[in-house]
């Protein structure tokens, strides 16, 4: 081959050489065909979406770790809450028990547990495991001491029968007199001398301080204080009157092991270390596990008692980080995916293939939708679907009936508010799986929701026996509920409705139930109630007064009746009750107790008890006008409190009356206020600076707690007679209003004593010094013409000499 030839280009596809010029003009055009373009496009959608992926991820990582931060904040203010709250009641009963041997300093067991009974000790102090008297007795009274406690009298030689351990030389013994604790097993010995035991004990009569200690009880630790008592509640200033006020000691033994489980309920990944540091101790009590690098905060509780509360840990970066670590990777993948659709898809110009839409029809819903999450049992949705099925089947087979167990679990509501919700849940899946076992196999239990469930039956007409079906419900749910970590066990009831027979729809059967529910829960609780035809024109009396009860408010039937309030120390009436009444058309004078509980169930308690307010304050001030100063109370029910707008109803009466807001007192119940504690104490508040009064009503039930009403602006307790006594034929128990009357003091509150119809009553109540009155002895309630003479008449000179 010739040079020439050599240095020839080589051909093209068509036997044309090709150039340098041409070979630029092809990879120019390779690079403006459509497959390059589209090739460079998704690889910068595939940089992009890397680039934005871990951007994400960043902004994930960021979010999550303050979310965690800020999770953790409130996790622990829960936390502390809760310890803060069960410091606070160990304490106040501590307080309380203190006070009642300092006012009965020869009380007896039983007068100790009948007053450990109206205090709740147990029940609502989980962490409390005993709870103890402890006097000084020198070697003469070992006699008198041993009659005291057994309650039967001895002779002087008894003394020698009571050996107490370790014997010591000492004159005298530190003897249990009264203990209330948590288990029979871990009560002290009667014989145990705790000067012997504590030899340090002794000294605290004279320095009035309490002593500490740590005492091992099983896999946990107690903390035990013991205080010293004085007559009065006051340790005097000198220690000769120390020495001669001085009763003894109370002895407290608590878990705060107790207290941290409860309070880490629910909490997983948390941990507490509880610490109680004074000068005289300095001990911690752990729970949980404590994770590394965990979020921790300290919180200062109460008096000493401070609380380190661990959390999760805060991922550190966005590779540390679960959620952005998938984030990233998604974003990842889904970027080159799309790089890759569209290089395969645009590049090769290949139509995309059309889109096809299922013909199949609707998805069936998934067992979530149909099954309660809680139980497992069929939800209300898949319940009411079965029941019209059943009622269809019988229906169609003339030999066969359905029937229904509607089960409503008696005072779950309790449970709820003093266990919490975990508690409540674990009840109802116990619950759940008690019902599952005495039905029979072709029976349906279903949860409608809350505390409701229904059994569906379905069964021949001469072999339904759906009582005896009731009965066996009723008997598993008597056996007793063992909660973990909730103390002692639970026994809880249930009310249940039963209809069976034909029906033509679900609603009717399961309407039928309810409403033989509803007579069962009536009659008391804890029982079945077959339905009976009757049952519906109760209802529909039920439904003929609701419209008569719209009409009333319009047609100005309601009035009010006022009940006199005596100062027996004065011997003149102070103010007066507002108590509505209904002249029913038809039916004549209506009391509360036949028509507020419906009003209170339509909303309409709402604009009744507004006209109560303004008609009480518009006729107090007229009586203010013609020169009798006398204030007026209302009752209060829980609807009208929780409305924003009740203020605004309070406000407005006293402005249109122009009554002096101090003459007017709200009166609301105890159960009322501790439905929600913190949400009652600011309406209580708000209404407080408007310059009225304030009286819990029904005081005694045992709901509120000392610490609840510290932070309430009150001004009166009242007490009803009927809530202090066993029977209606039993006068005030004089324990439990001597005990009242000492917490109202303590509290800066006035006591007024309802419900006085004898003079032997009215002298009960003012030997214990009690000087506020009311009740059918001292007057009746009175119209508004009769009041005018109640004044004339100066009537508490007759009743209260």
């Amino acid at each position: 081959m010739s040079d020439n030839e050599a240095n020839r280009p080589a051909p093209d596809g068509d036997g044309a050489p090709v150039t340098g010029p041409v070979k630029l003009g092809r990879v120019t055009r390779l690079l403006q065909s459509p497959r390059a373009v589209w090739g460079a496009v998704a690889v910068l959608c595939v940089a992009a979406g890397t680039v934005g992926s871990v951007l994400g991820s960043q902004d994930v990582a960021r979010t999550d770790a303050a979310t965690a931060r800020h999770s953790f904040g409130e996790t622990a203010a829960g936390i502390a809450s809760t310890l803060k709250l069960a410091v606070q009641r160990e304490e106040d009963l501590a307080t309380a028990a203190t006070t009642f041997f300092a006012d009965h300093p020869q009380a007896s067991r039983a007068e100790f547990g009948a007053w450990t009974n109206w205090a709740h000790a147990l029940r609502p102090h989980p962490a409390l495991s005993e709870l103890s008297f402890v006097a000084q007795v020198r070697a003469p009274e070992l006699a008198a001491f041993k009659a005291r406690v057994s309650g039967h009298p001895l002779p002087p030689a008894a003394s020698s029968s009571l050996t107490t351990r370790p014997a010591t030389g000492r004159p005298y013994t530190c003897l249990t007199v009264a203990a209330l604790t948590r288990s029979p097993a871990t009560a002290p010995p009667p014989n145990l001398d705790y000067c012997a035991r504590t030899r340090t004990l002794v000294g605290t009569r004279d320095t009035g301080r309490r002593i500490y200690a740590t005492i091992p009880t099983g896999t946990t630790v107690a903390l035990e204080t013991e205080t010293p008592v004085y007559r009065g509640s006051v340790p005097p200033i000198s220690v000769h009157g120390r020495r001669a006020a001085f009763v003894g000691w109370l002895r407290v033994m608590v878990t705060p092991g107790v207290m941290l489980t409860e309070a880490l309920r629910g909490h997983t990944e948390g941990a507490v270390r509880l610490r109680y540091k004074t000068r005289a101790v300095n001990v911690a009590f752990s729970s949980g596990a404590q994770q590394r690098d965990a979020q921790s905060t300290t919180v200062d509780l109460h008096k000493g008692w401070t609380a380190r509360i661990y959390g999760a840990p805060v991922p550190g970066g966005w590779l540390a980080d679960p959620q952005a670590r998938s984030l990233f990777t998604a974003g990842l993948l889904m970027s080159a995916l799309l790089g890759l659709l569209i290089f395969v898809l645009c590049g090769d110009q290949r139509p995309q293939a059309p889109s096809v839409q299922s013909t199949d029809g609707e998805q069936p819903p998934s067992n979530e939708a149909l099954y309660d999450v809680l139980t497992g049992l069929p939800n209300n949705a898949l319940t009411l679907d079965l029941a019209k099925r059943m009622v269809a089947r019988a229906g169609r087979q003339s030999g066969m009936l359905a029937g229904a167990l509607f089960i409503d679990i008696d005072r779950f509501k309790d449970v709820n508010e003093r266990f919490g919700q975990a508690a409540a849940d674990e009840l109802l899946k116990i619950v759940a799986e008690r019902l599952l076992n005495v039905v029979r196999t072709g029976d349906t239990v279903g949860r409608l929701g809350g505390d409701q469930f229904v059994v569906l039956v379905e069964s021949a007409a001469r072999g339904a026996r759906l009582d005896s079906l009731a009965r066996r419900v009723l008997e598993s749910l008597h056996q007793a509920v063992s909660l973990d970590g909730f103390g002692p066990e639970l026994f809880t009831t249930a009310s249940i409705g039963v209809a069976f027979g034909r029906y033509e729809t679900p609603d009717a059967l399961l309407r039928d139930a309810e409403l033989a529910l509803q007579a069962a829960k009536g009659a008391g609780k804890d029982r079945y109630t077959m339905f009976n035809a009757n049952m519906l024109s109760v209802i529909e009396g039920r439904g003929v007064l609701e419209t008569d009860l719209n009409r009333a408010l319009l047609d100005q039937q309601f009035f009010l009746l006022y009940q006199p309030i005596y100062d027996l120390t004065t011997k003149r009436v102070t103010g007066l009750e507002a108590l509505i009444r209904w002249r029913h058309p038809t039916r004549g004078i209506l009391l509360p107790a036949e028509f507020i509980p419906l009003a209170e169930e339509t909303g309409l308690i709402v604009p009744i008890g507004r006209w109560v307010l303004e008609e009480a304050c518009g006729r107090a001030a007229a009586w203010n006008l013609a020169g009798h100063r006398i204030g007026v109370s209302a009752m209060v029910s829980t609807n009208q409190l929780n409305r924003d707008g009740f203020v605004t109803d309070v406000r407005r009466a006293l402005q249109q009356s122009g009554i002096e807001p101090s003459l007017l007192t709200l009166e609301i119940a105890e159960s009322t206020i501790m439905i929600d504690v913190a949400a009652a104490t600011e309406r209580l508040r708000e209404v407080k600076q408007l310059g009225v009064r304030l009286a819990i009503d029904d005081f005694g039930s045992g709901y509120a707690y000392r610490s609840d009403l510290q932070k309430m602006p009150l001004d009166f307790l009242k007490v009803d007679r009927s809530s202090l006594a066993a029977s209606d034929d039993e006068d005030y128990r004089s324990w439990l209003l001597e005990a009242i009357l000492h917490f109202g003091r303590d509290l800066s509150l006035t006591v007024i004593a309802k419900g006085i119809e004898t003079s032997e009553q009215l002298a009960t109540v003012q030997a214990m010094g009690c000087t506020m009155v009311q009740g059918y002895f001292l007057g009746e309630p009175l119209s508004t013409d009769a009041v005018g003479s109640l004044f004339a008449a100066n009537a508490p000179a007759a009743h209260a000499g």
